[in-house]
């Protein structure tokens, strides 16, 4: 199979996920307080989408360059947002950033991105690369390496992170770790029994399961304050040295 029809597999998926995620506003809000006290200044967001998480850091910020491969997604997403606050770029991450060679960051933002990435030292490498000295990144992954299958397969991720694989990666490309979380335990328990179908995960419910869970969200958020659980996801914000 050709790199370009994987990647235009990919990209359907990934379209196609962002509309029924687009029923989750306060899932988005959710994973920006895991990580908005460190936004500040040029913010460059990595695989944005249309933007459902940019939407509750924007005020914290000057400006956001927002990146992704996808040119309806950025159309969805120059729609939504003043153009002098928001400049969305077309560019294939799995490439050599070349769209992005004048960018120099305060904050680079990778949501669910690096697993997409089989050389995530590589893509780790660039991300530092666009970033000022003293600049920070906000990583969100999918946690518990042992729950990797089918669906992660289905979805084009390479892998899944424990803490300590994650704190690594970065540790070992000159980054400090500034906090490091688990995030969505109870999705993670829902996960467990799903984890085996060869789809993406938000296809495995219904829009109104989803509208349901939207409105759960509040509670289930309170599950990350409970010591010892692992999540579903792993958010992690990572300095580098000024």
């Amino acid at each position: 199979m050709s790199d370009a029809h994987d990647l235009d597999r990919s990209n359907l998926v990934y379209h196609e996920a962002q509309d029924r995620m687009a029923l989750l506003p306060n899932y988005y809000g959710w994973i920006a307080k895991r990580f908005q006290d460190c936004v500040r200044g040029t913010v460059l967001e990595l695989g944005c989408g249309a933007g459902m998480v940019l939407d509750h850091y924007l005020p914290r910020c000057e400006r956001v360059i927002a990146v992704d491969v996808n040119p309806e997604l950025l159309t969805k997403l120059q729609a939504r947002f003043p153009a002098h606050k928001v400049q969305a770029r077309q560019a294939d991450l799995r490439g050599d950033w070349h769209e992005l060679a004048d960018v120099k960051a305060d904050v680079a933002i990778a949501l669910d991105v690096v697993e997409h990435f089989e050389d995530h030292d590589a893509f780790v490498e660039k991300l530092k690369a666009r970033l000022r000295p003293g600049g920070t990144a906000a990583i969100k992954v999918p946690a518990q390496a042992n729950l990797y299958g089918a669906m992660d397969k289905a979805s084009g991720h390479w892998r899944r992170y424990d803490a300590a694989d994650l704190q690594a990666l970065f540790e070992r490309h000159g980054f400090r770790t500034r906090a490091l979380r688990p995030m969505n335990p109870v999705g993670a328990w829902g996960y467990r029994l799903k984890k085996d179908r060869q789809t993406n995960y938000s296809k495995t419910f219904s829009p109104t399961k989803l509208k349901l869970v939207n409105a759960a969200i509040p509670v289930l958020s309170l599950f990350d304050l409970v010591p010892g659980l692992d999540g579903l996801s792993l958010v992690g914000v990572f300095d580098l040295p000024a």
